[in-house]
């Protein structure tokens, strides 16, 4: 049985891995022993409500990847998804009345869909840009990345049809080996490499109304994603591990703000001090835990570059990390790496 870790805290809504079956049996690839190694439940997967761990979906889609020697395996996933299995989010992005009210909602319920780090809109005299990242603790996400980009994209595209080729795409997942794939299921306008995933509409299509919208349905789905949104317990004796899970989510943000935090736990910042005071701890010993169980889950179980890890836990400088590393472990990132591998 696949072992719990940080990264389970992370869920995304079932029915986003409800194609991956049928597209891994056209390679011949039978899902359900990889699902029982990582104790996930395939039938689960058209469930338009349930959730499943984002990190163990990652790893299947990753695995597949690999046998079906496919690296545009995820992104092909979309081919066969029906529209709407995500449930309420799926549907409220299908009868957004325009892409203006497509894009509000996207940036409202993304983290509804899928646990991200950050979600973010960004208005310029251009048009609307919105970044989003994913918590550190998720290590494989390069499929899972093109896996929901495409389906975002083919939601777009019903709206406005050829013009999706106005949208530029930005993806941090590295470059593949056939671009023609990516930009047949995406655009013309893909990026690799990226330090964070991002579309940017230009301000000429945000008024484009979508021939399936409708204002009400559209409305209900908004509600619906709002009701059934993973909450915080208010039970007091979990507020630390819920600041933890918010933590861990954000971790990779150089600059958060006592206010931001506090105002998302609908609080003073008073009181989320007193609170956790109380407890017998502070919003930066909390911090300093987060960032020292991740880095040692990425330093010593992924292959992730240091630096890349340096860049997740939200640290300036290499030459930052190291000191905390050396602080919490007693040895260097790279002595750690050693260690591991030898």
């Amino acid at each position: 049985m696949h072992s719990s870790s940080i990264a389970d805290h992370y869920t995304v809504v079932a029915g986003l891995a409800s194609a991956v079956a049928r597209h891994a049996q056209s390679y011949g690839i039978d899902i359900n022993p990889i699902c029982q190694a990582l104790d996930l439940d395939p039938e689960l997967f058209q469930s338009m409500t349930g959730r499943v761990s984002l990190d163990r979906l990652c790893r299947l889609l990753e695995a597949c990847a690999l046998l079906a020697n496919d690296e545009a395996f995820g992104l092909k996933c979309t081919a066969r998804f029906v529209a709407g299995a995500s449930g309420p989010f799926g549907y409220g992005l299908i009868c957004a009345p325009d892409v203006n009210d497509f894009l509000r909602f996207l940036e409202a319920h993304s983290q509804y869909a899928t646990h991200t780090s950050y979600v973010k809109s960004h208005p310029d005299a251009r048009g609307i840009r919105i970044e989003w990242a994913f918590a550190p603790a998720i290590i494989k996400r390069d499929q899972y990345i093109d896996m929901s980009m495409g389906l975002l994209i083919q939601r777009l595209r019903d709206i406005i049809g050829d013009k999706i080729d106005m949208i530029s795409i930005e993806l941090e997942r590295p470059k593949p080996r056939n671009l023609q794939v990516f930009r047949d299921h995406l655009n013309r306008q893909v990026s690799f490499g990226c330090k964070i995933n991002a579309i940017h509409v230009p301000r000429s299509l945000l008024d484009v109304r979508n021939p399936k919208g409708d204002h009400r349905l559209f409305t209900l789905m908004d509600l619906q994603c709002q009701a059934m949104r993973p909450e915080n317990d208010p039970n007091e004796r979990d507020f630390v591990d819920q600041v933890r899970h918010y933590l861990g989510l954000r971790i990779s943000e150089q600059e958060l703000s006592l206010s931001d935090i506090s105002g998302y736990f609908g609080v003073s910042e008073r009181t989320f001090q007193r609170r956790l005071a109380d407890r017998g701890t502070s919003l930066a010993e909390l911090r300093d835990e987060v960032r020292r169980d991740i880095s040692h889950d990425l330093l010593t179980n992924s292959d992730l570059s240091i630096s890349e890890i340096c860049f997740r836990l939200g640290y300036s400088a290499p030459s930052a990390f190291t000191r905390s590393v050396s602080r919490w472990f007693g040895q260097t990132p790279k002595s750690m790496r050693e260690t591991k591998t030898g």
